[in-house]
């Protein structure tokens, strides 16, 4: 089950799911996924964007009861084991599938990561997201291995970061564009949010 701290702004639920931006609005506002609050943000726990992992797979139009069901499964469904069955109906049984598992697991390990490398702190680096107890930029970071930089001349140039902290940098950039910075093709035009450390944080 997914843990209820492991909430994700709707950029980087995108980012893992690989579920587009507008197609998590409209689930939003259709009230097929029921996102927390956290100062007028929405933030999605993993088994909410697992839903519309596993509904895309599905593939075929489901009454609201039935999303409900789905949803409250997936919240409470322990272990996350592939394979697993919920009956919708006699005629209808929906399967727990690896890449919706992946998804939650993949979820889970970056607000881990998240919330364990990234800060940021107004008196370092002027409030830009650093990776935590350094002065070195989250999206330097990104930007290098996005450029084709190897682990090792990483770990020679930044030796006090810890290589797991890359692969959190590149999916926190990705679902943290700079202002002004174009949007992917799939994206909405909406501000993102910026590195808040995690309470109920997003970022």
């Amino acid at each position: 089950m997914a843990s209820t701290s492991t909430l994700l702004t709707r950029r980087e639920a995108a980012e893992i799911g690989r579920v587009p931006l507008n197609a998590i609005d409209k689930a939003i506002e259709q009230g097929v996924v029921k996102p927390k609050r956290s100062k007028g943000k929405p933030l999605l726990p993993a088994h909410e964007v697992a839903l519309l992992v596993l509904l895309r797979q599905i593939d075929v139009a489901l009454p609201p009861k039935a999303k409900a069901r789905l949803r409250k499964w997936l919240a409470h469904l322990q272990p996350l084991a592939v394979g697993s069955e919920l009956a919708l109906s006699e005629a209808l049984r929906i399967a727990m599938t690896e890449d919706v598992a992946q998804t939650v697991e993949r979820a889970e390990s970056y607000v881990r990561l998240r919330d364990l490398y990234i800060e940021r702190n107004p008196a370092v680096m002027g409030g830009e997201p650093v990776i935590k107890g350094t002065r070195v930029p989250v999206r330097t970071i990104a930007s290098l291995i996005e450029m084709g930089e190897t682990h090792e001349v990483l770990r020679e140039d930044y030796p006090h970061i810890p290589e797991e902290a890359y692969s959190v940098a590149v999916l926190w950039a990705h679902a943290n564009p700079r202002r002004g910075r174009p949007p992917a093709p799939w994206d909405s035009t909406e501000t993102p949010p910026v590195g808040e450390r995690h309470t109920t944080q997003g970022t």
